[in-house]
């Protein structure tokens, strides 16, 4: 009884820890901050006026790796016209998202969050997850997952986002 008692002690401040709910479309984006790659503070403000996806993703998530050649090209075609895909690592540790990097190297920003601020900030329930922010910082949509065959729905919404015609 006393093992059964400790084990629930220890994991109520898990529980506690895990966020009420995700943010689903319609909410406003929260305001966050991290490094890049080159150490320097990032906010999401910094990109009001532009449409962005922000990209969960940890190098230990398989999904993660098939994801992100496909949104970097996804950013290169859009990001003439507005669009910012902005990765948040999740590793606690940065060198093994180091060497993803280095092995796919995304052009698009990448930031790193080891300490959870912006999953928790999110309700992040899956890896990797994805976020489209309008132009005014509100979510608009949200996609848990990844699929190669959900890339062209994505796009849609990306090009509807920046008013392009679909």
């Amino acid at each position: 009884m006393k093992r059964w008692l400790a084990r629930i002690a220890l994991c109520l401040p898990l529980t506690a820890a895990m966020p009420v709910h995700a943010l689903e479309a319609g909410a406003p984006a929260p305001t966050l901050s991290a490094p890049d790659r080159a150490h320097r503070d990032v906010t999401l403000a910094q990109f009001k006026g532009k449409v962005v996806y922000v990209d969960f993703w940890a190098s230990w998530c398989a999904p993660c790796r098939e994801a992100m050649p496909a949104l970097d090209t996804l950013y290169q075609r859009y990001r003439e016209r507005g669009l910012v895909v902005l990765g948040v690592n999740v590793d606690t540790d940065r060198l093994p998202a180091q060497r993803m990097l280095e092995h796919y190297q995304p052009t698009f920003p990448v930031l790193f969050d080891p300490q959870g601020k912006w999953p928790e900030a999110f309700g992040l329930k899956d890896m990797p997850s994805g976020y489209l922010i309008d132009a005014q910082g509100v979510i608009r949509f949200v996609k848990r997952g990844y699929r190669p065959q959900d890339l062209l729905s994505l796009e849609t919404t990306i090009k509807a986002a920046l008013g392009e015609p679909q």
